[in-house]
């Protein structure tokens, strides 16, 4: 009811040209050397009024010049990809196909069910690619946890951890973590050595967005971490209720949108999390200035 559906789809057709140039960018880029698959590819792009009105024909060569170049280096470029919850997924197909004028209509698959597509490049094919929470977390690598024992112990006392209780998380976290290095090793990519790599995983798309955001709001969930994993240039958080249990769900937040430096736990917890426990009038001041420079709020 607060608009967030209509708002994205305007935003996807408002920015068709900037993904246009995302696309004439990175083709420039695969001529050049092999993609980073490590690398988001967050940094700006700029475009100028004149770029702002190419007509459609030129974003059509875009992809299919790219197309033809990616096709050697196996990672293609698409455009956006929302993910949602099962439940909402015919809710969005309706409205991009309602919702959109007949001149400006946006090309669409909902990636779901058993018979999907295995083929990245046939998503690369899309203006928009819909699909669920569930999809994301079995097919894209899990991004690792950072190492929890980095906070400073100072702070974890102070805050309520004795030093007894850190010492033996500590232990059995880095036990645990020995075990893991020997049961399997990974790829750069995070895909276990053998696994497939799935479409969603191996397209770098221009932007990904997450409705009902707080599904991911517990940052150690396999669909969190998941979610985390996707490679986009762009990213955005759609979500009615942002914060249900604890300002700690505002964290898987920052790491999903790579909002440095906040995306890094020990930050988090020192400039956001510590001064609300130990101040809390002072601490959400700092918050709401935090907040306000990416965040876009709309009230009924």
């Amino acid at each position: 009811g607060l608009g967030k559906t209509v708002s994205t789809i305007a935003l996807i057709l408002m920015q068709r040209d900037q993904h246009s140039k995302f696309i004439s960018d990175s083709t420039e880029q695969v001529k050049r050397e092999t993609l980073n698959l490590d690398e988001d590819g967050d940094g700006p792009a700029e475009i100028s009024s004149n770029e702002q009105h190419k007509h459609s024909d030129s974003q059509s060569k875009a992809v299919t010049s790219y197309r033809m170049a990616s096709v050697q280096k196996g990672r293609p470029v698409a455009g956006t990809l929302i993910v949602c919850p099962a439940s909402v997924l015919r809710q969005w197909a309706q409205e991009l196909s309602d919702k959109v004028a007949d001149d400006a209509k946006l090309l669409f698959l909902v990636y779901y069910g058993t018979n999907r597509t295995k083929d990245p490049f046939e998503l690369a094919k899309y203006d928009v690619i819909l699909t669920t929470y569930s999809i994301v977390s079995m097919e894209v690598p899990k991004q690792p946890l950072f190492d929890e024992d980095d906070v400073d112990q100072n702070s974890q006392e102070k805050y309520g951890l004795s030093s007894d209780f850190s010492g033996n998380k500590k232990k059995k976290k880095t036990e645990d973590k020995n075990k893991k290095m020997k049961k399997s090793k990974k790829h750069p990519d995070g895909s276990l050595a053998g696994q497939e790599i799935s479409p969603l995983a191996r397209v770098r798309w221009f932007r990904v967005v997450l409705d009902e955001a707080q599904t991911i709001k517990n940052y150690r969930t396999q669909v969190a971490r998941a979610c985390c994993g996707l490679r986009a240039k762009r990213r955005w958080c759609l979500s009615g209720t942002p914060i249900q249990n604890a300002i700690d769900d505002l964290y898987s937040y920052f790491r999903f949108l790579r909002y440095d430096p906040y995306s890094a736990y020990n930050f988090f917890c020192t400039a956001i999390k510590y001064p609300i426990s130990r101040n809390s009038s002072n601490g959400y001041k700092k918050l709401q200035a935090v907040l306000g420079t990416m965040l876009l709020r709309r009230t009924k």
